[in-house]
């Protein structure tokens, strides 16, 4: 029987490039996505829509989930990141972030409770600005926090049954809209100097999907962006 994987935020970028991998590896894939989805239809693939902010729509997706059957791993990757200075109102800026990013991951985690396989492992992509956080994107930054932190609750709650693990990407891919300069300037904060492309987030699932003996860890794929010198040198050795 093929090992079946929930992925959220499968639509695009990362999320569809996972979905398509697991694909190609003849897993079951359950992709859920929120207003677009550039997944072509094919066997073994199941999409579900849902806008993870709006609590009627997880609450309608948490309960076609729990019918799903064994659920082999989870992959929560659905995500929403907003500068604090595009926010209209703060309060809601705030409960979309947290919604997106911790309390439907929940609410979702919850409805899986009689459907995790044997062997089972789950994985919560957080950011690198979980723990170095980016004072333009406050509200991002403590979801992912949250998420981060919650998902470490899970691998004790969890443990035995379900294997829960974090992964810290960094620069990985960049968006059409980013500049060069802003590239540049981004890759110079990076030990690798050098853009990872979503399959280094693929390799490591592949690999947390797989150790047996790992859970309960946060790790970074970064590009050792978290350990590299931030800082403007302005003494000489």
């Amino acid at each position: 029987m093929a090992k079946r994987i929930l992925i959220t935020g499968a639509g695009r970028r990362l999320g569809k490039t996972l979905a398509e991998h697991y694909l190609a590896q003849g897993w079951e894939v359950i992709a859920h996505y929120n207003s677009r989805c550039e997944l072509a239809a094919q066997p073994g693939l199941t999409v579900l829509q849902a806008d993870l902010a709006d609590v009627a729509a997880v609450q309608s997706l948490c309960e076609q989930l729990a019918a799903v059957g064994p659920v082999d791993a989870l992959i929560h990757n659905a995500s929403c990141i907003i500068p604090d200075k595009a926010a209209e109102d703060l309060a809601m800026h705030f409960e979309k972030h947290w919604r997106v990013h911790v309390s439907s991951p929940a609410q979702i985690t919850d409805a899986l409770s009689d459907q995790w396989a044997e062997g089972a492992a789950m994985i919560s992509i957080s950011d690198i600005y979980a723990d170095i956080p980016n004072q333009r994107f406050s509200a991002y930054c403590s979801a992912k926090a949250g998420l981060q932190n919650w998902s470490l609750s899970m691998a004790q709650r969890l443990a035995a049954r379900v294997r829960v693990n974090v992964i810290q990407p960094g620069p990985v891919q960049f968006l059409p809209q980013h500049t060069q300069e802003y590239r540049n300037m981004v890759l110079s904060q990076s030990l690798t100097g050098q853009e990872l492309g979503y399959g280094a987030i693929v390799q490591a699932c592949d690999y947390l999907l797989s150790a047996a003996a790992v859970t309960g860890t946060v790790m970074r794929v970064d590009g050792g962006r978290f350990v590299a010198n931030r800082y403007d040198q302005t003494f000489s050795s």
